[in-house]
């Protein structure tokens, strides 16, 4: 769970940016420093390390989020009260506070294959049908599930493939429920 500090920051930065087009720059600068934050050990030790100053940070945060000076600020805020860990700790939640507020739906979809343009525009499709056409969708491959599919829609999973479903079957017959 964010600090009150943190969330009540990113309630000032969120609230000060009513439009949809300001939220959907505040979301895309923060996805972007989150990627480059996970991506790049060198600029996350730079960043959390209380050892450089804080024009070298927002250095940094300049050249990464240089799209959205709100989302820059808002960072800098961060970096000056030393609640950057805070707010990296808590990031997904952050995060999905704001594509809550642009009606987004983050999906990450595990698959056998993602070469297959024709199957991936078929399961695109499915979930525009059942999450709406505003998706942050991420495929993602994975030889060893066997078939079917895996999803994580935000923070809930569902598991599709066919290596789940043979675990489901292993878990009963070893309670005894199901004998083969």
């Amino acid at each position: 769970m964010p600090s009150a500090t943190v969330n009540d920051f990113f309630i000032a930065l969120t609230a000060d940016s009513s439009s949809k087009d300001n939220l959907e720059r505040i979301y895309t600068g923060l996805s972007k420093f989150v990627e480059v934050f996970n991506g790049d050990k060198s600029i996350r030790l730079c960043l959390v390390n209380n050892i450089y100053p804080s024009s070298v940070k927002n250095d940094l945060i300049a050249q990464i989020v240089s799209d959205c000076k709100a989302t820059r600020t808002f960072l800098e805020v961060i970096i000056e009260f030393n609640l950057l860990t805070s707010f990296i700790e808590s990031r997904e939640f952050f995060l999905k506070k704001l594509r809550k507020l642009l009606g987004k739906v983050k999906i990450e979809v595990v698959t056998i294959d993602v070469n297959h343009e024709e199957k991936l525009e078929l399961i695109k499709s499915s979930l525009e049908n059942i999450w709406g056409t505003n998706l942050e969708l991420s495929f993602k491959e994975d030889p060893g599930i066997l078939g079917g599919l895996v999803l994580q829609v935000e923070d809930k999973y569902f598991d599709g493939s066919l290596l789940g479903k043979v675990n489901e079957l292993k878990k009963i017959n070893v309670k005894g429920d199901f004998n083969v």
